[in-house]
């Protein structure tokens, strides 16, 4: 089924407010424990009603719940979204938000005849639901065209609410109604207040992380570490499909920098080669320094896809100056195939900005901070042809074995990577959202491994040649 676009029929302000909706004596019963939905943006958990085909749609802070019965003709159709009050009483906003969807469905000849409008108590506070007979036509959901519409209004802290609108085939009565009620009451999640506290509280985290590794990047130097790209195939065995090779070395700034700063820093490399075997694959080489106290780095970017894994067809740079007065972090991407280029500026960033050469050695930096089970956050660049963008990137630190694992995910509801780390700080594998892993070997099994494997061990001999010195 194609989803229509639901958007907000008014703003949330300007319009007068009726504060005196008659109150139920007592709210819907709770709804049973069932399968269930997360808004990430909000760490919001929606519960799903039953029968139904539930998907989120995200779009930033505008991440919404759609759902609509499984059926070839479906009866019924909610989403469930979080809306900012904009400074308003939740009384007011909700009947901002009543007036003007009223007036909206009017103005387009479609009827909009309030049949209830009455306040439930409940678990997050004193809910609002109003039901409305609606003969708007919908040519996706041919027996919708005479429904009930409900504007069900759920406070969320003291700036938002949660907004679930529903269109309910007016046959399915008043039993379905309640349990469209019954699954608003069930919503549950922080505050956007306490959200929004937490998520600082992790940033400083973060920050303090950063400012315990400043002076120490000597200590980040390494020798060159292999890591065998594996993915699971049908019957269970792990097959090759790519090599990362990763080296790092403790020294002046690159010629870019020489009249901005003469103090040392730590020059990062990084090679990966994945999709081989494939008629897809994929090459990028990452190049960087970082200054020893963080208040300079750049970096160069550059892949392919296709053709000759050492060819560019698409690049991204970034240079980020910390002053005492400012923070800047300039982003730029290309894509060389179509010229498309993308460039932003980021000024006055905080403390927590995770540079780019260090994020293959986040490990390094939780050992010497002392780090061990807790969630931090750090701004750390998102840079594509398509994108560019700097993200608080999320880490779940655990104790693991003999070291840590860090569940992290780039930006807030994006699949979660998982890195292993020993008890230094170094990385031994990395699990990705698609299951594929990266793990750490030596040069000699590599080789070993793509021979058996049938890769073309030339290109490991061409990669260390070109790019890893001893």
């Amino acid at each position: 089924m194609l989803w229509p676009k639901l958007i907000l029929a008014a703003s949330l302000s300007g319009l007068n407010a009726s504060d005196n909706a008659p109150t139920l004596a007592e709210a819907p019963s709770q709804p049973p424990v069932g399968r269930r939905v997360l808004i990430p943006t909000w760490e919001l958990v929606v519960p799903v009603l039953s029968g139904s085909t539930p998907i989120l749609e995200q779009n930033g802070p505008d991440s919404v719940v759609l759902m609509t019965e499984a059926s070839e003709s479906p009866r019924w159709l909610g989403t469930i979204r979080v809306v900012q009050l904009n400074a308003q009483s939740f009384a007011s906003a909700t009947q901002s938000y009543i007036d003007g969807y009223a007036t909206s469905e009017k103005n387009k000849g479609h009827a909009f005849l309030v049949d209830s409008d009455r306040s439930i108590d409940g678990p997050l506070g004193i809910a609002r639901a109003v039901w409305a007979l609606s003969a708007r036509p919908t040519s996706q959901l041919e027996s919708l065209q005479d429904a009930m519409v409900g504007l069900i209004f759920v406070p969320f802290g003291e700036a938002a609410c949660i907004l679930g609108e529903f269109r309910v085939a007016a046959a399915l009565g008043d039993a379905k109604q309640a349990e469209c009620e019954r699954l608003m009451l069930g919503c549950t999640g922080p505050t956007p207040e306490s959200l929004a506290q937490e998520r600082a509280q992790q940033l400083e985290s973060g920050g303090r992380v950063l400012e315990a590794a400043q002076g120490k990047l000597a200590e980040f130097a390494h020798s060159p570490r292999w890591y065998r790209h594996l993915r699971r195939r049908d019957d269970g065995s792990r097959q090759d499909f790519g090599v990362t090779v990763t080296w790092a070395t403790y020294g002046p700034p690159p010629s870019s920098l020489a009249a901005e700063t003469k103090r040392l820093g730590l020059q990062v490399h990084k090679q990966t080669l994945t999709g081989l075997g494939t008629q897809d694959p994929y090459s990028v080489h990452f190049d960087g320094w970082v200054q020893d106290d963080m208040g300079f780095e750049t970096f160069g970017l550059y892949c392919t896809k296709g053709e000759s894994v050492w060819k560019s067809d698409g690049a991204a740079s970034g240079l980020f100056e910390r002053s005492s007065t400012n923070t800047e972090y300039i982003l730029s991407a290309s894509d060389l195939k179509t010229a498309a280029k993308r460039q932003r500026v980021f000024n006055g960033l905080p403390t927590a900005t995770l540079p780019m050469s260090l994020r293959m050695l986040t490990g390094k930096l939780l050992v010497q901070a002392n780090i061990r089970d807790e969630q931090i956050r750090w701004y750390a660049p998102i840079l594509s042809s398509e994108n560019v963008a700097l993200s608080a990137r999320r880490d779940q630190v655990e104790t693991f074995k003999k070291g840590t694992r860090v569940t992290w995910t780039p930006r807030q509801g994006e699949p979660a990577t998982v890195d292993e780390f020993d008890g230094n700080g170094v990385l031994q594998r990395r699990v990705f959202p698609d299951g594929s892993e990266m793990v750490l070997t030596d040069y000699g099994s590599l080789v070993q491994a793509w021979r058996v494997a049938g890769l073309p061990t030339e290109l490991l001999q061409e990669g260390k040649s070109r790019y890893v010195k001893p």
